[in-house]
């Protein structure tokens, strides 16, 4: 039983979110590719402020803190390939070499609250249709990956608003389960917090929210904080919340999601078969099922459009398709950019489980030879 567990504990630690990615140097000099692309990310994190992180780059570290509101500037690179976060091998980060080919945090600025409600109003103005995507990441993950990850599904979806990361204190550690599943609890407030005041203080039309594996964990507790006193007949806060992956109970998902349904305009859970670190994070929990796994225990409930995701993921671990996997992120660009139901989007093909209907995404049409 030791063994087993040890075993369990050393494949769950290597599910990396942010494995690094060096795609190397081919020769051309910065002035032949072209312009950076800029991406500002709004960020509410629960982290303590680190001015000097390992990697070099600006930001908060695993520590818990109090909340803190502020803006981040990221820089896409020309050479930037939809469904990549370039990463830079930690000995070359922050080089200005690093910069041509990585997606490159290059500041984080806090703000008092005042000042973020006020320039995130003036940004929104601005943005066509006023929308935020609030995206809340997993296990594993520090800031700085955090607000790249936020800055490229962002861009990549051609998100029509602008991009924002909570970043609760993750350790960021291949060694830090559980210390993330105590600190994603601890944040829960947090987060419930910043709806609050995105929904009450910003002037946004849209508020779309998008939760990654353990930060789906974060995600429902905080919106259950959210609905306390609302009554069933009251407008939704939220336009589309999207659960990636999610490492929660599957029973414990399916009820909350029945609850928390009047929230929002449509919840859409995304699953998958092939998903290593789910797999891992269920034998650790007793072998009861994650909500983001597909197979006997997927969870199809007439409060949300599951979309099984099996045939197109092809990350390492099959956890991080929702950034990674192109027919992923095309459609959730349809789901978030044109509010396309699941029937209207072509790459879905219904299916049946336990005589409920759920969706497939169906990978690329090979080409014609």
């Amino acid at each position: 039983m030791k063994l087993r567990s040890t075993l369990l504990f050393g494949l769950l630690f290597v599910m990396l979110p942010g494995c690094v990615a060096d795609y190397g140097d081919s020769g051309s000099e910065a002035g032949v590719l072209g312009a950076e692309t800029p991406v500002a990310v709004w960020y509410a994190t629960d982290r303590k402020r680190d001015e000097g992180a390992s990697n070099g780059e600006p930001g908060y570290g695993g520590g818990r803190a109090d909340i803190t509101y502020g803006v981040a500037d990221i820089r896409i690179p020309p050479v930037h390939v939809a469904g990549r976060l370039e990463e830079p091998a930690l000995a070359s980060a922050g080089s200005s070499a690093d910069r041509r080919w990585h997606v490159y945090l290059d500041s984080a600025r806090p703000l008092s609250r005042g000042a973020f409600t006020s320039n995130l109003r003036a940004a929104l103005e601005v943005s066509g249709r006023r929308g935020i995507l609030l995206y809340i990441h997993g296990f594993n993950t520090d800031f700085g990956w955090s607000i790249r990850r936020a800055a490229q599904i962002a861009h990549d979806m051609d998100y029509d608003g602008v991009a924002m990361a909570f970043a609760w204190p993750s350790a960021g550690t291949m060694a830090g389960y559980l210390a993330d599943l105590n600190n994603a609890d601890w944040a829960v407030p947090h987060l419930a917090e910043t709806l609050r005041l995105l929904a009450r203080d910003t002037g946004a039309e849209r508020i779309d929210l998008i939760a990654h594996s353990m930060g789906s964990r974060v995600l429902i507790q905080a919106l259950d904080q959210v609905a306390r006193g609302r009554a069933a007949s009251d407008p939704p806060l939220f336009g589309e919340v999207i659960f990636a992956a999610p490492d929660v109970d599957s029973d414990i998902f399916a009820a909350a999601i029945q609850r928390l349904r009047p929230l929002a305009g449509r919840f859409t859970l995304y699953v998958s078969s092939s998903d290593v670190a789910l797999a891992t994070s269920r034998r650790l929990a007793g072998d009861h099922p994650r909500a983001g796994e597909s197979g006997p225990g997927m969870v199809v409930i007439a409060e949300m459009d599951t979309v099984d995701a099996s045939a197109v993921g092809d990350d390492l671990f099959g956890h991080e398709y929702f950034g990674e996997s192109a027919p992923v992120l095309n459609d959730i660009r349809l789901l978030l950019r044109d509010g396309a139901g699941a029937a209207e989007r072509p790459r879905l093909e219904r299916d049946f489980h336990l005589g409920r209907s759920y969706w497939r995404l169906l990978p690329p049409a090979a080409p014609e030879t």
